[in-house]
């Protein structure tokens, strides 16, 4: 499976998992309005293999010290000993990039998918054999929280996922904003988890990214407290549109992890992990919010789909 990136912006009601999967070659994952490898490829090649050292790009939008916790594949850690993924394109071991260079493979033994009023998640958290070592130099993702949905409004996301480059599939990042957090959003795949939506559209910024299938369970960040850390993750876009279609605009949908920190924390402690509680950091604003955006009416699942809206649920596509 593999996921993609888009950038732009749109308004729609449904939403479709990325888990999208293609006969013959792989096509482009993640899109951007102006594709810079210089500026949007995480590592300097695509090469990867573990117990050898990656050297990373120099030029890469984001500092890579802040973000070893963000996994080579589609998982992030969020504590020594758990990392998180999408349930709906979920993988059992864990590769981060260390301090010094060297890639690392973690297996893990045992893993739960977040639930919520009957429903699963699109949120799944694996508990790894052991710990990972300090000496490694991986650090866990702090979750970001917020005290009021629309808190979300206008806040900078830097969203990961995959793209193709000259042959070879490369992790990749670019930004967009976030817009509504909505409630209850509901993937062709069946997940229902609230999620932070954003839209892909051209002329925004030559940043600006979007999602597409093989995106999946890769890691959205946003800054707080003056580090980056874990907004989501890459769950589904809106039903109706093709991922393919670069010419229009069309909503995306991350997992809003920080929504679901007390179920997290509730199996962490289940576990053989004793060490530190997960970290959190919640959002500031000074801002006031518009009245009615604390939920939105309609939202784009995942990185798959979402088909239509109930009442209660929005349904999505999912991106795998």
């Amino acid at each position: 499976m593999f996921l993609s990136v888009i950038f732009r912006r749109m308004p729609s009601l449904a939403c479709v998992a990325l888990l999208v999967s293609f006969a013959g070659s792989v096509t482009e994952a993640a899109v951007f309005d102006s594709f810079d490898p210089d500026r949007h490829v995480r590592f300097a090649t695509g090469a990867i293999s573990v117990g050898s050292e990656l050297p990373v790009n120099s030029g890469f939008l984001i500092d890579h010290n802040q973000i070893s916790g963000v996994g080579i594949n589609s998982v992030a850690l969020i504590t020594p000993q758990h990392y998180v993924t999408a349930d709906h394109a979920a993988t059992g071991v864990a590769q981060f990039r260390g301090s010094d260079g060297i890639v690392r493979q973690y297996a893990s033994n045992g893993f739960t998918t977040i639930a919520r009023g009957g429903n699963n998640t699109d949120i799944r958290i694996y508990t790894l054999a052991d710990p990972i070592p300090t000496a490694h130099g991986v650090k866990p993702l702090s979750i970001a929280t917020a005290p009021f949905a629309p808190d979300w409004r206008g806040r900078d996301l830097y969203v990961f996922g995959k793209r193709d480059v000259e042959g070879t599939s490369m992790q990749v990042a670019g930004k967009n904003d976030a817009g509504v957090v909505a409630s209850n959003v509901e993937l062709n795949t069946g997940q229902i988890t609230n999620s932070i939506e954003f839209a892909y559209e051209r002329g925004t910024s030559s940043d600006e990214v979007g999602l597409q299938g093989g995106d999946s369970g890769s890691t959205t960040l946003t800054w707080a407290g003056g580090q980056l850390v874990l907004a989501g993750l890459n769950s589904g876009i809106q039903t109706g549109v093709s991922p393919s279609d670069t010419s229009g605009v069309y909503r995306n949908y991350i997992t809003y992890v920080g929504g679901y920190v007390n179920e997290i924390n509730d199996y962490v402690g289940q576990t053989e992990y004793q060490g530190q509680a997960l970290s959190i950091s919640t959002i500031s604003v000074t801002a006031v919010p518009e009245p009615g955006t604390m939920l939105a009416c309609g939202v784009i699942a995942g990185v798959g789909v979402v088909r239509n809206y109930r009442r209660k649920s929005v349904k999505r596509k999912s991106i795998a």
